[in-house]
Protein backbone atom coordinates (compact mmCIF):
# COMPACT_ATOMS: atom_id res chain seq x y z
CA UNK A 1 0.00 0.00 0.00
CA UNK A 2 2.73 2.28 0.79
CA UNK A 3 4.89 1.82 -2.68
CA UNK A 4 1.43 1.93 -4.40
CA UNK A 5 -0.17 4.76 -3.02
CA UNK A 6 2.85 7.50 -2.36
CA UNK A 7 3.25 10.83 -3.86
CA UNK A 8 5.71 12.38 -5.63
CA UNK A 9 8.06 9.76 -3.85
CA UNK A 10 10.90 8.53 -5.50
CA UNK A 11 13.69 9.20 -7.80
CA UNK A 12 11.93 7.93 -11.07
CA UNK A 13 8.31 9.84 -10.19
CA UNK A 14 7.95 11.46 -13.06
CA UNK A 15 9.09 8.63 -15.41
CA UNK A 16 6.29 6.57 -15.77
CA UNK A 17 3.65 9.48 -15.91
CA UNK A 18 5.59 11.27 -18.67
CA UNK A 19 5.73 8.06 -20.71
CA UNK A 20 2.33 7.29 -20.46
CA UNK A 21 1.02 10.34 -21.15
CA UNK A 22 3.21 10.42 -24.61
CA UNK A 23 1.74 7.45 -25.20
CA UNK A 24 -1.84 8.22 -24.18
CA UNK A 25 -4.07 6.69 -26.88
CA UNK A 26 -2.10 3.83 -28.46
CA UNK A 27 -2.18 0.34 -28.63
CA UNK A 28 -1.16 -2.21 -26.36
CA UNK A 29 1.59 -3.11 -28.73
CA UNK A 30 2.49 0.67 -29.05
CA UNK A 31 3.03 0.49 -25.23
CA UNK A 32 4.85 -2.59 -25.26
CA UNK A 33 7.18 -2.16 -27.94
CA UNK A 34 8.01 1.83 -26.20
CA UNK A 35 9.52 0.02 -22.83
CA UNK A 36 10.50 -3.49 -21.54
CA UNK A 37 7.25 -5.55 -23.18
CA UNK A 38 6.02 -6.71 -19.61
CA UNK A 39 6.14 -3.02 -18.02
CA UNK A 40 4.72 -1.58 -21.02
CA UNK A 41 1.47 -3.79 -20.91
CA UNK A 42 1.09 -2.57 -17.35
CA UNK A 43 1.54 0.51 -18.60
CA UNK A 44 -1.22 0.54 -21.16
CA UNK A 45 -3.51 -1.28 -18.21
CA UNK A 46 -3.03 2.05 -16.29
CA UNK A 47 -3.59 3.84 -19.28
CA UNK A 48 -7.22 2.65 -19.96
CA UNK A 49 -8.11 2.38 -16.56
CA UNK A 50 -8.56 5.97 -16.42
CA UNK A 51 -6.40 6.30 -12.71
CA UNK A 52 -3.70 7.86 -11.52
CA UNK A 53 -0.26 6.74 -11.96
CA UNK A 54 -0.85 4.57 -8.15
CA UNK A 55 -2.78 2.36 -10.15
CA UNK A 56 0.48 1.27 -11.80
CA UNK A 57 2.84 1.68 -8.60
CA UNK A 58 0.40 -0.32 -6.87
CA UNK A 59 0.13 -3.40 -9.56
CA UNK A 60 3.99 -3.27 -9.05
CA UNK A 61 4.70 -2.89 -6.02
CA UNK A 62 2.11 -5.79 -4.83
CA UNK A 63 4.20 -7.88 -7.02
CA UNK A 64 7.27 -6.53 -5.60
CA UNK A 65 6.18 -7.61 -2.21
CA UNK A 66 4.51 -10.51 -2.95
CA UNK A 67 8.43 -11.80 -4.16
CA UNK A 68 9.62 -10.24 -1.40
CA UNK A 69 7.54 -11.65 0.99
CA UNK A 70 7.71 -15.61 0.06
CA UNK A 71 11.86 -14.96 -0.19
CA UNK A 72 11.83 -13.57 3.33
CA UNK A 73 9.38 -16.47 4.74
CA UNK A 74 11.92 -19.29 3.57
CA UNK A 75 14.32 -17.99 5.49
CA UNK A 76 14.96 -19.31 9.33
CA UNK A 77 14.77 -15.59 10.51
CA UNK A 78 11.87 -13.90 8.29
CA UNK A 79 11.30 -10.66 10.06
CA UNK A 80 15.36 -10.38 10.60
CA UNK A 81 15.27 -10.68 6.77
CA UNK A 82 12.49 -8.20 6.51
CA UNK A 83 14.51 -5.65 8.48
CA UNK A 84 17.74 -6.38 6.43
CA UNK A 85 15.85 -5.16 3.60
CA UNK A 86 14.02 -2.30 4.70
CA UNK A 87 16.73 0.38 4.68
CA UNK A 88 17.58 0.07 0.74
CA UNK A 89 15.76 -2.81 -1.06
CA UNK A 90 11.91 -1.52 0.34
CA UNK A 91 12.40 2.08 0.42
CA UNK A 92 14.83 3.32 -1.95
CA UNK A 93 14.83 0.34 -4.23
CA UNK A 94 10.90 -0.48 -4.58
CA UNK A 95 9.79 3.28 -4.53
CA UNK A 96 12.66 4.65 -6.74
CA UNK A 97 13.37 1.61 -9.36
CA UNK A 98 9.79 1.23 -10.38
CA UNK A 99 10.77 -1.37 -13.13
CA UNK A 100 13.44 -2.96 -11.87
CA UNK A 101 11.49 -3.66 -8.69
CA UNK A 102 8.96 -5.46 -10.47
CA UNK A 103 11.94 -7.38 -12.11
CA UNK A 104 13.39 -7.61 -8.47
CA UNK A 105 9.91 -9.38 -7.19
CA UNK A 106 9.88 -11.60 -9.98
CA UNK A 107 13.59 -12.42 -9.96
CA UNK A 108 13.24 -13.36 -6.23
CA UNK A 109 10.43 -15.39 -7.21
CA UNK A 110 12.66 -17.36 -9.34
CA UNK A 111 15.46 -17.39 -6.36
CA UNK A 112 12.96 -19.52 -4.82
CA UNK A 113 12.28 -22.03 -7.53
CA UNK A 114 15.99 -22.36 -8.25
CA UNK A 115 16.44 -23.43 -4.34
CA UNK A 116 13.80 -25.46 -4.29
CA UNK A 117 14.38 -27.25 -7.80
CA UNK A 118 11.31 -26.53 -9.26
CA UNK A 119 11.91 -25.70 -13.05
CA UNK A 120 8.90 -24.30 -13.98
CA UNK A 121 8.46 -21.73 -11.17
CA UNK A 122 12.09 -20.89 -12.27
CA UNK A 123 11.61 -20.50 -15.93
CA UNK A 124 8.25 -18.64 -15.72
CA UNK A 125 9.57 -16.03 -12.97
CA UNK A 126 12.42 -15.37 -15.06
CA UNK A 127 11.02 -14.53 -18.20
CA UNK A 128 8.66 -11.95 -16.06
CA UNK A 129 11.14 -10.80 -14.48
CA UNK A 130 13.19 -10.23 -18.27
CA UNK A 131 9.94 -8.44 -19.48
CA UNK A 132 9.87 -6.00 -16.66
CA UNK A 133 13.85 -5.14 -17.18
CA UNK A 134 16.35 -6.85 -19.71
CA UNK A 135 19.12 -6.13 -16.95
CA UNK A 136 17.50 -9.20 -14.81
CA UNK A 137 19.83 -11.30 -17.58
CA UNK A 138 22.62 -9.86 -15.29
CA UNK A 139 21.62 -12.70 -12.88
CA UNK A 140 21.66 -15.83 -15.77
CA UNK A 141 25.61 -16.90 -14.79
CA UNK A 142 24.01 -17.35 -11.10
CA UNK A 143 21.45 -19.58 -12.40
CA UNK A 144 23.54 -21.62 -14.67
CA UNK A 145 26.55 -22.07 -12.19
CA UNK A 146 24.84 -21.86 -8.87
CA UNK A 147 21.58 -24.06 -9.37
CA UNK A 148 21.18 -27.91 -8.49
CA UNK A 149 18.37 -27.92 -10.92
CA UNK A 150 19.35 -30.71 -13.44
CA UNK A 151 21.69 -28.22 -16.33
CA UNK A 152 20.32 -30.54 -19.05
CA UNK A 153 16.50 -29.69 -17.99
CA UNK A 154 17.63 -26.32 -17.77
CA UNK A 155 19.42 -25.75 -20.92
CA UNK A 156 16.47 -27.56 -23.02
CA UNK A 157 13.50 -26.05 -21.60
CA UNK A 158 14.83 -22.52 -20.11
CA UNK A 159 17.14 -21.87 -22.92
CA UNK A 160 15.15 -21.81 -25.80
CA UNK A 161 12.20 -19.61 -24.43
CA UNK A 162 15.08 -17.10 -23.12
CA UNK A 163 16.67 -17.42 -26.40
CA UNK A 164 13.31 -16.79 -28.50
CA UNK A 165 11.94 -14.11 -26.11
CA UNK A 166 15.32 -12.10 -25.80
CA UNK A 167 15.78 -12.34 -29.44
CA UNK A 168 11.92 -11.19 -30.85
CA UNK A 169 11.27 -8.98 -28.11
CA UNK A 170 14.10 -7.41 -25.62
CA UNK A 171 17.13 -7.54 -28.26
CA UNK A 172 17.11 -3.75 -28.93
CA UNK A 173 15.93 -2.87 -25.74
CA UNK A 174 18.83 -4.78 -24.13
CA UNK A 175 21.49 -3.27 -26.90
CA UNK A 176 20.08 0.36 -26.11
CA UNK A 177 20.31 -0.01 -22.56
CA UNK A 178 23.82 -1.03 -22.42
CA UNK A 179 24.78 1.10 -24.71
CA UNK A 180 23.41 4.02 -23.10
CA UNK A 181 25.03 3.17 -20.16
CA UNK A 182 28.38 2.01 -20.93
CA UNK A 183 29.04 4.63 -24.25
CA UNK A 184 27.81 7.53 -22.39
CA UNK A 185 29.96 6.67 -19.04
CA UNK A 186 27.15 7.34 -17.10
CA UNK A 187 28.69 7.62 -13.63
CA UNK A 188 26.20 7.01 -10.01
CA UNK A 189 26.68 8.40 -7.05
CA UNK A 190 27.12 6.05 -3.82
CA UNK A 191 27.35 2.95 -6.28
CA UNK A 192 30.58 1.97 -4.57
CA UNK A 193 28.85 2.05 -1.47
CA UNK A 194 25.82 0.09 -2.56
CA UNK A 195 28.46 -2.55 -4.32
CA UNK A 196 30.18 -2.80 -0.93
CA UNK A 197 26.63 -3.24 0.95
CA UNK A 198 26.37 -6.70 -1.57
CA UNK A 199 29.99 -7.56 -1.09
CA UNK A 200 30.56 -7.55 2.69
CA UNK A 201 27.71 -10.47 3.18
CA UNK A 202 29.32 -12.50 0.02
CA UNK A 203 32.82 -12.68 1.82
CA UNK A 204 31.08 -13.45 4.61
CA UNK A 205 29.26 -16.41 3.36
CA UNK A 206 32.40 -17.38 1.33
CA UNK A 207 34.49 -17.46 4.02
CA UNK A 208 32.37 -19.11 7.01
CA UNK A 209 29.68 -21.17 4.37
CA UNK A 210 30.38 -24.20 6.80
CA UNK A 211 29.29 -22.68 10.12
CA UNK A 212 25.53 -21.79 8.08
CA UNK A 213 23.18 -24.76 8.58
CA UNK A 214 21.28 -24.75 5.41
CA UNK A 215 20.28 -27.36 2.31
CA UNK A 216 22.95 -28.44 -0.46
CA UNK A 217 20.73 -26.30 -2.54
CA UNK A 218 20.92 -22.69 -0.56
CA UNK A 219 24.85 -23.38 0.23
CA UNK A 220 25.43 -23.85 -3.43
CA UNK A 221 23.05 -20.64 -4.60
CA UNK A 222 24.93 -18.47 -2.04
CA UNK A 223 28.07 -19.11 -3.66
CA UNK A 224 26.86 -18.37 -6.72
CA UNK A 225 24.95 -15.09 -5.48
CA UNK A 226 28.47 -14.76 -3.57
CA UNK A 227 30.67 -14.99 -6.47
CA UNK A 228 28.58 -12.40 -8.90
CA UNK A 229 28.45 -10.03 -5.87
CA UNK A 230 32.63 -9.94 -5.93
CA UNK A 231 31.91 -9.98 -9.50
CA UNK A 232 30.29 -6.61 -9.46
CA UNK A 233 33.31 -5.05 -7.12
CA UNK A 234 35.64 -6.13 -10.45
CA UNK A 235 33.38 -4.92 -13.15
CA UNK A 236 32.78 -1.71 -11.40
CA UNK A 237 36.45 -0.67 -11.17
CA UNK A 238 37.23 -1.51 -14.74
CA UNK A 239 33.45 -0.46 -16.16
CA UNK A 240 33.31 3.23 -17.79
CA UNK A 241 29.94 3.27 -16.45
CA UNK A 242 29.02 2.99 -12.94
CA UNK A 243 25.85 3.02 -13.32
CA UNK A 244 25.32 0.29 -15.39
CA UNK A 245 27.48 -2.33 -12.99
CA UNK A 246 25.19 -0.06 -10.11
CA UNK A 247 21.69 -1.26 -11.78
CA UNK A 248 22.86 -4.67 -12.26
CA UNK A 249 24.23 -5.17 -8.73
CA UNK A 250 20.48 -4.06 -7.20
CA UNK A 251 19.40 -8.04 -8.39
CA UNK A 252 22.20 -9.59 -6.35
CA UNK A 253 20.44 -7.16 -2.90
CA UNK A 254 18.59 -10.58 -1.61
CA UNK A 255 22.43 -11.99 -0.61
CA UNK A 256 22.22 -10.06 1.74
CA UNK A 257 18.40 -11.23 3.14
CA UNK A 258 20.03 -14.44 2.92
CA UNK A 259 23.43 -14.44 5.24
CA UNK A 260 22.94 -11.01 7.60
CA UNK A 261 19.54 -12.68 8.16
CA UNK A 262 21.18 -16.33 8.70
CA UNK A 263 23.97 -14.76 10.88
CA UNK A 264 22.78 -15.26 14.50
CA UNK A 265 22.12 -19.32 13.59
CA UNK A 266 25.51 -19.24 12.09
CA UNK A 267 27.73 -17.41 14.70
CA UNK A 268 25.47 -17.33 17.55
CA UNK A 269 26.14 -19.90 20.42
CA UNK A 270 26.18 -17.45 23.60
CA UNK A 271 25.00 -14.18 21.64
CA UNK A 272 22.31 -14.96 19.95
CA UNK A 273 20.49 -11.70 20.97
CA UNK A 274 23.40 -9.67 20.32
CA UNK A 275 23.52 -10.77 16.90
CA UNK A 276 19.81 -9.95 16.40
CA UNK A 277 20.61 -6.43 17.85
CA UNK A 278 23.73 -5.95 15.75
CA UNK A 279 22.15 -6.15 12.66
CA UNK A 280 19.20 -4.60 13.06
CA UNK A 281 21.34 -2.08 14.44
CA UNK A 282 23.47 -2.20 10.79
CA UNK A 283 20.09 -2.17 9.44
CA UNK A 284 19.15 1.13 10.94
CA UNK A 285 23.12 2.66 10.41
CA UNK A 286 22.60 2.10 7.07
CA UNK A 287 19.17 3.76 6.58
CA UNK A 288 20.17 6.98 8.64
CA UNK A 289 23.75 7.32 6.37
CA UNK A 290 21.66 7.06 3.17
CA UNK A 291 19.14 9.93 4.65
CA UNK A 292 21.86 11.94 5.42
CA UNK A 293 24.28 12.09 2.76
CA UNK A 294 22.28 10.25 -0.51
CA UNK A 295 22.64 13.68 -3.34
CA UNK A 296 18.68 12.30 -4.06
CA UNK A 297 17.37 11.72 -0.55
CA UNK A 298 15.12 14.45 -0.67
CA UNK A 299 12.99 12.70 -3.32
CA UNK A 300 11.80 10.64 -1.24
CA UNK A 301 11.64 12.82 2.24
CA UNK A 302 8.58 13.71 3.36
CA UNK A 303 6.68 10.75 2.34
CA UNK A 304 2.99 11.47 1.17
CA UNK A 305 0.28 9.92 -0.14
CA UNK A 306 -2.05 10.54 -3.19
CA UNK A 307 -5.22 12.62 -2.03
CA UNK A 308 -8.79 11.62 -3.20
CA UNK A 309 -8.96 14.15 -5.78
CA UNK A 310 -5.91 13.01 -7.53
CA UNK A 311 -7.11 8.94 -8.25
CA UNK A 312 -8.24 9.74 -11.21
CA UNK A 313 -6.46 11.11 -14.51
CA UNK A 314 -2.82 10.95 -15.09
CA UNK A 315 -0.97 13.89 -13.28
CA UNK A 316 2.37 15.39 -12.31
Amino acid sequence: MMIGFRWQVGGDWTWDTRRILALEGGSLSQFMSSVDPGYGALMWLTSISGFNIWFLHLIGGSIFAYGLGAFCLREPHPWLAMTVAVPYLIIVVSMGYDRQAVAIGFVMLAMIGMRELNLRRFVISMVLATSMHVTSLSLMPVFAIGSKIKKLWLIVIGGPIFAVGYYYLLQQKADTSVSGYIQTGYSSSGAGIRIAMNAIPAIIFLLFRKRFVMSEGDKVFGIGLSLLAMAFVVALIASPSSTAVDRMALYVIPLQMFVLGRLPGAFGKGSYQGLVLGVIIYSFVIMLVWLIFAENANSWVPYSVFSPDRLFGLSM
